[in-house]
């Protein structure tokens, strides 16, 4: 007796329920340790089913922060496009990463604060000019030197900095928990201050 046909619909239903799955446990305990056995079991599917959906663990947890991720770099964009003043923008970019950090905190730990244990392979890695936030920055940096309101420098190398202080200030206080720091939020809302003061011409 031949098996009967899945529906698109009930291929994203099961999807939906193994992701839906995965975040609980992400919700419950260390992403690390999360298994596909485990997700299999919490969504009660086989193992096999889930490797339908997703090429491995890793997959899977790509696919729990991708929408937010891709509803940040939408949020990105437009203020790219909003925003004509170089100065202006950059510092609404740098306001914009604080924000989702604070928003979405769970995906902001999953996606930017993961670490990869040395038991997992190297994931593909994507050029850094292929991302849009590295994008924005660079471009709005070069336009601020073209205008004179920004520091002298390699643009790229510049938005980097930028990037890893501010992202730096988010993620100390997170990775050093037995040390009393300051909020994340607070210590990134007094980065943004100094990193304005030290490229801004007119500070």
């Amino acid at each position: 007796m031949p098996r009967p046909v899945i529906t698109p619909e009930q291929r994203r239903e099961t999807r939906e329920r193994i992701r839906s799955a995965a975040a609980m446990l992400v919700r419950q305990g260390n992403p690390e340790k999360i298994t596909i056995r485990a997700v299999a079991k919490q969504a009660e599917v086989s193992v096999g089913t889930i490797y339908k959906y997703f090429e491995d663990i890793s997959d899977l947890g790509r696919s729990l922060w991708e929408e937010p991720v891709n509803e940040l770099r939408a949020q990105m964009s437009d203020i790219a496009e909003s925003i004509d003043d170089p100065t202006a923008r950059i510092h609404a970019l740098l306001c914009a990463y604080v924000e989702f950090a604070r928003e979405k905190h769970r995906v902001f730990r999953g996606a930017f604060l993961y670490v990869r244990p040395d038991s997992r392979p190297i994931p593909d890695q994507t050029a850094l000019e292929e991302e849009p936030y590295f994008q924005f920055l660079t471009s709005a940096i070069a336009e601020g030197q073209e205008t004179g309101a920004i520091i002298d420098g390699d643009p790229k190398m510049l938005a980097q900095l930028l990037w890893a202080a501010l992202h730096g200030a988010l993620a100390l206080p997170i990775n050093i928990e037995r040390i009393a720091f300051d909020p994340p939020e607070q210590i990134a809302d007094a980065m943004i201050k100094s990193i304005m003061a030290l490229i801004d011409k007119n500070e």
